[in-house]
C-alpha cells in the first residue's frame, strides 16, 4: 500500500516538475542577452561615453566601453629636484581624446545581477597644451607646449550589478591597471628664436641628466626624454613609459 502512494504521489510531482522546469527554459530563452549603458558620473568630466555588455555564459559576459574625452581643464602640479634644489611646476591643461575598454565579467550567482570580477583593457591617445613662461629681452612671454600621450594595457576591477526596474539595471564598479605608452610635447612659438629653441632644448637635456621629476599621479612620466631644437621648434619624446589606469563609474543601463 505504502509503495502505491509513494509511485502515486511521484506521478503527481512529475507534472509540476516538467512544468518548472519549462518555466525555466523558457524565462531563460526570453531573459535579455544584452545590455546598452552609459556611465553618468563620467559627464562630470566632460566625457561621454557608451557601454556595451553582452552574455556568453550563465555567469560570463563581454563588453566594451568607449568614449571621448571633451576638453576641460585639470589642475597638474609636479616636483623636480633640480640642482639639489626642489622646484614645483603648478598649471592647467586641457586633455581631450578617445579611449576604448574591452572587458571580461564573471558572475558568480548569474550574469547581468549580483557582484561580479572584471578583467579589462584600456587603449587611450589624448592630446593637451601645457601653459608655461619664458624669459626673453627683459620680459616674460606666455606660451603652450603641445602634446600628446597614448597607451595600451590592463587591469582588473569588480562591482555590483542589479535591476532598478524592467530591464533597467544600475552598475557600480571601480578598478585600477596600469598600462604602457609614450608622451610627446612640442614647443613653438613665434617670440622665440632659433638660438632660444637649442637653449630649450639644453635645458631638456640638463634636466634629464640632473632631474627627478615626479609629477603626482602619473608619477616619473617626464623623466629620460629625447628632446631635439630646430629653426622654429623644439620637441622631446618620453617612450615607454608607464601609465597608471583608474576605473569606475555609475552606470545605468538597459537590458533587451
Amino acid at each position: 500500500m505504502k509503495n502505491w502512494l509513494t509511485i502515486s504521489a511521484l506521478v503527481l510531482c512529475l507534472p509540476a516538475a516538467k512544468a518548472q522546469e519549462a518555466a525555466a527554459v523558457v524565462s531563460e530563452v526570453f531573459a535579455p542577452r544584452y545590455m546598452l549603458k552609459t556611465n553618468v558620473a563620467s559627464y562630470a568630466w566632460l566625457s561621454v561615453n557608451a557601454n556595451y555588455e553582452q552574455k556568453v555564459g550563465p555567469k560570463i559576459t563581454v563588453g566594451l566601453l568607449g568614449g571621448y574625452k571633451l576638453p576641460t581643464v585639470v589642475h597638474v602640479d609636479a616636483i623636480a629636484n633640480i640642482d639639489g634644489e626642489n622646484q614645483t611646476y603648478t598649471g592647467d591643461i586641457e586633455p581631450e581624446g578617445f579611449y576604448l575598454n574591452p572587458y571580461f565579467r564573471f558572475y558568480p550567482k548569474q550574469a547581468f545581477k549580483g557582484f561580479y570580477v572584471e578583467a579589462f583593457l584600456r587603449y587611450f591617445d589624448y592630446s593637451y597644451l601645457v601653459p608655461y613662461d619664458y624669459e626673453k629681452n627683459g620680459g616674460t612671454i606666455r606660451a603652450n607646449l603641445d602634446g600628446t600621450a597614448s597607451a595600451m594595457g590592463g587591469g582588473l576591477g569588480v562591482g555590483v550589478q542589479f535591476e532598478l526596474g524592467p530591464r533597467v539595471y544600475l552598475d557600480l564598479n571601480a578598478g585600477y591597471g596600469m598600462a604602457m605608452g609614450d608622451a610627446y610635447i612640442r614647443t613653438s612659438d613665434p617670440n622665440l628664436e632659433p638660438e632660444d629653441y637649442v637653449i630649450i632644448k639644453q635645458n631638456i637635456e640638463k634636466y634629464e641628466d640632473d632631474a627627478d621629476v615626479q609629477v603626482f599621479i602619473l608619477g616619473d612620466v617626464l623623466t629620460d626624454p629625447e628632446a631635439y631644437a630646430y629653426a622654429d621648434y623644439a620637441e622631446a619624446y618620453f617612450r615607454n613609459k608607464v601609465f597608471p589606469i583608474v576605473r569606475g563609474g555609475i552606470t545605468i543601463g538597459f537590458a533587451f
